[in-house]
């Protein structure tokens, strides 16, 4: 080990089982408004609009973050381009910090914090789930009920 290595950990020793149950525990109105699931991430379904909020965990980077992602069965494909002509309004409802975006993910935030830590879990869980909820505010302020984005 050298003097610079602060023992960065690999994705697979994280327990992702363990931080989704506890995701589910606390956030039980999240089951009902999930679109799919996987090993890293949750997805939000918002069918008025054809869109999903993805929300992940990235442990080996040490972040968890929140973006629209894909998901065909809700129509949400092409999501970014999409969104693109509303993405300054969108922003501009978020009132994002450069630092908590990620470039490449389109309309998006994250959150640096230690993932394995099983003592932050919660505090993840719950910045996860509020910061979709910003999200899904912001889509529905700019959008309308019209969900413009699905055309």
């Amino acid at each position: 080990m050298s003097e610079f290595d602060f023992g960065v950990r690999r994705a697979s020793e994280f327990r992702q089982r363990g931080f989704w149950s506890l995701f589910s525990e606390r956030h039980p109105e999240e089951r009902g408004l999930m679109a799919r699931r996987g090993p890293w991430f949750w997805q939000r379904g918002l069918p008025d609009f054809a869109l999903v909020l993805s929300m992940y965990v990235a442990p080996a980077q040490n972040h968890v973050g929140v973006f629209f992602g894909r998901n065909e069965k809700f129509g949400a494909t092409e999501a970014w381009s999409r969104l693109k002509p509303f993405q300054p309004a969108i922003e501009d409802r978020l009132k994002l910090r450069p630092e908590q975006s990620c470039e490449g993910l389109g309309i998006n935030s994250l959150w640096r914090v230690n993932c394995f830590a099983e003592d932050n879990w919660p505090a993840m869980a719950d910045w996860l789930v509020t910061e979709a909820s910003r999200f899904e505010r912001a889509v529905a302020e700019v959008l309308g009920d019209g969900g413009e984005a699905g055309s």
